[in-house]
């Protein structure tokens, strides 16, 4: 939070708290910097591991579908439909989070034991059988990819809200306590500056009353 040097009492007690503040503000800086590092770390070892299964899944999501278009075709669309409609629903996917310097970040392991086989009959086109094992091998790449992704996009909203805190620090709240206290140190600089000219023309007259005193009694004794 910001200070107002129109609105803080340029004492000493203000100008002490004031610069302990400012220390312990300076100190946040500092973490917030580490924690900025320590994000863009993350980040970019998640993206290299996003890059990775990336570059896997497209690749192999081509040759998958290429071979069950084949499939499609040599069987028909209606055939298909049929043959996926006797699939039961039944794969599960266990979720959870991790925590990533405090950043929730998702989990995804499957259960590939849950996931159903589908029944074709005898004489039906080998190329829907080799994409469903080519999906079956796919699927955990496909979900480690999709959790990669939600992981950097966590991360660098976390990295935005960091970076945005470490703008307010550096632009406005430590450039209002570095004036505020110049201010107060100034008033106070001043006061005691005063002072010191009035002590000094106070002494100067207590020196002048004691000089017309002692001629005033050396006139009386005469």
């Amino acid at each position: 939070m910001s200070v107002d040097p129109r609105r803080t009492l340029p004492t000493k007690i203000n100008l002490i708290r004031l610069k302990r503040d400012y220390a312990m503000i300076k100190r946040v800086r500092k973490v917030m910097d580490e924690k900025r590092e320590v994000l863009l770390h993350y980040i970019r070892s998640t993206a290299e591991d996003y890059n990775k299964y990336q570059n896997e899944v497209f690749k192999n999501t081509v040759d998958l579908f290429t071979t069950y278009y084949r499939g499609l075709v040599n069987e028909g669309i209606a055939k298909v439909n049929l043959y996926s409609s006797s699939v039961p629903e039944s794969f599960v996917l266990k979720t959870g989070m991790r925590v990533l310097y405090s950043v929730r970040t998702p989990t995804f392991t499957p259960k590939m034991e849950t996931l159903a086989i589908p029944s074709l009959p005898p004489g039906s086109s080998p190329d829907l059988t080799i994409s469903y094992i080519m999906l079956k091998n796919l699927l955990p790449s496909i979900l480690n990819l999709a959790m990669y992704e939600e992981t950097i996009l966590r991360l660098i909203d976390e990295l935005k809200e960091t970076q945005r805190l470490i703008n307010a620090l550096d632009y406005v709240i430590l450039p209002s306590y570095i004036k505020t206290i110049k201010y107060i140190a100034s008033v106070l600089d001043e006061r005691m500056r005063e002072d010191f000219v009035r002590l000094k023309i106070l002494k100067r007259k207590r020196v002048l009353l004691e000089e017309k005193s002692k001629v005033v009694m050396e006139q009386q004794y005469r």
